[in-house]
Order: C-alpha cells, then sequence, then structure tokens
C-alpha cells in the first residue's frame, strides 16, 4: 500500500507542500472522518458534497493527464467510498480521505474526456 502510494506521487505532480511537509487545508476539509460520518447519518452531506467536488476538480487541473480522477464514478459512490474510509479511519480528516480516493483511484482514472481509463 505505501508502495503504491510512493508510486503514485513520483507519476503525479509536486504536492505544493512547505519544508516540513506540511500544507493548508481549508473550510469542510479539516473536519474529521468521525464528523462526516456523524453528519451523513444526519443526512446532511451538502457541505461534503461541495467540498468533495472543488477538491477532486483541482485535482483534474493540477494532474497530468487526468481528466477525471473519479473514472465512471458517479458523485454518490464517491461518498460511499468515503464512507467505507472513514469507517477504518475516524480520526483522519475529511481532506486525507480525498487524497486516499485519489491514490486508489489512480489507476482508474479516465486519461481524456473520451471516457476511456488509460487513454
Amino acid at each position: 500500500s505505501f508502495l503504491i502510494a510512493l508510486c503514485v506521487l513520483l507519476s503525479a505532480p509536486a504536492y505544493a507542500i512547505d519544508s516540513s511537509g506540511n500544507y493548508a487545508v481549508w473550510g469542510t476539509g479539516k473536519k474529521s472522518c468521525f464528523g462526516f460520518q456523524k453528519d451523513v447519518a444526519a443526512g446532511e452531506t451538502t457541505k461534503y458534497k461541495h467540498y468533495m467536488k472543488g477538491f477532486l476538480t483541482a485535482y483534474n487541473i493540477f494532474t497530468d493527464k487526468t481528466y477525471s480522477i473519479s473514472g465512471n464514478m458517479d458523485e454518490n459512490q464517491i461518498l460511499e467510498w468515503l464512507e467505507t474510509y472513514c469507517e477504518d479511519n475516524p480520526m483522519a480528516s475529511f481532506e486525507s480521505a480525498l487524497t486516499n480516493f485519489t491514490f486508489d483511484n489512480y489507476d482508474k482514472r479516465m486519461k481524456t474526456a473520451g471516457g476511456g481509463v488509460g487513454r
């Protein structure tokens, strides 16, 4: 798993972090996975969907050879993936869950607008 993440990082553009490996996380991304799960159970997903869409759009813009990191997944399927991740990692941030989504889906991403994976 670490090796896969390392390979993705090496094949993706460099992340803009400071010399200590830190970067600012704004808004809903700071929420814990536990908080995310609690809000989802209460039917409060709107702020997470907005944050997720912005995060993934920015990823698509700044990642070479990537049209859509989510491949053929729709918004609800991505939220389900995030819920599963957060069940296993309740202390992780929502931003961290999304980052791990990109690691997990990198090989399945759409590379062109034509929709083909691996094109």
